[in-house]
């Protein structure tokens, strides 16, 4: 009767040890060395967008462009650029046209940084920011890590968002984190083009072996955010229909809070048990 009882108690203790989700101070997820190296590393650039619509093919570029980037980096010009195929008949829709076409122009002060000199481990322990990548240096998009996921394999985690419909290897610019080494985002959106908006995340396995995400809604092309929050419960709302599946939104405060469009520093936290 006492071995049966002992069984119990420890049987009990493990559930509730699994059970146990991480918690992140907002305190300790305010890092002052975080803060302190985004600093060091912010300088003044002149952004440019532009598009231009060629034998199907939309190309839309974002460069940087400015002395401290040259001074600091060695470049001229930091460039992002995304192809997209669209049909005749979409491109008539979205008014595409065939010559170059500036969609903006604006000084910025940005967070850029080289390869060898990343971003240091946030004392929450997870990344907390995107980066883009142009000839060897770095820059911090803005986009914020909103999901984490502990107890799944990367694949376990996308089959959720493929049986809402959605797809693997969207169109999509090519974002990194910094986890012991720069690393390409894996991305996965409700629809592949995403010409009038749509859904999309990015998602990084760990060295710890947990899995973090960047979710977010996109305006139509060419594409910017326009959403945090929401697609951060939309995706999450995913994982509560199956019972191994622990969801807790906005659980961990990782500190990486944007104005607008609005995200609080929370990531929902999502464990597989």
């Amino acid at each position: 009767m006492q071995m049966r009882k002992t069984i119990i108690v420890l049987l009990a203790l493990l559930l509730a040890a699994m059970a146990m989700v991480p918690v992140v101070s907002a305190a300790d997820a305010c890092d002052e060395q975080m803060k302190k190296w985004q600093d060091d590393h912010t300088i003044r650039v002149t952004k440019t967008v532009s598009q231009k619509y060629s034998e199907g093919i939309l190309t839309i570029e974002t460069t940087f462009r400015g002395k401290e980037l040259t001074d600091r980096y060695g470049i001229d010009t930091f460039t992002q650029k995304k192809e997209l195929k669209i049909p005749a008949e979409e491109a008539e829709k979205l008014k595409l046209k065939s010559e170059k076409l500036v969609l903006g122009t604006s000084e910025i002060s940005g967070v850029f940084t080289a390869a060898d000199d990343p971003p240091p481990a946030p004392k929450s322990g997870y990344p907390i920011w995107l980066y883009a990548e142009s000839g060897g240096v770095y820059y911090q998009t803005g986009d914020p890590i909103n999901m984490i996921w502990s107890g799944a394999s990367l694949y376990a985690v996308k089959l959720e968002m493929f049986e809402e419909g959605w797809y693997d290897y969207p169109a999509e610019y090519f974002y990194y984190i910094y986890d012991g080494g720069w690393k390409v985002g894996d991305g996965v959106a409700d629809d592949i083009l995403r010409l009038f908006g749509g859904f999309h995340i990015r998602l990084w396995q760990l060295s710890t072996g947990e899995i973090v995400g960047a979710a977010h809604h996109d305006t139509a092309v060419p594409h910017s955010a326009d959403e945090f929050e929401w697609a951060e419960d939309s995706i999450t709302d995913f994982y509560t229909d199956f019972y191994m599946w622990h969801v807790y939104p906005d659980n961990i405060y990782l500190g990486n809070s944007v104005a607008s469009p609005y995200s609080n520093g929370y990531a929902a936290y999502i464990g597989y048990w």
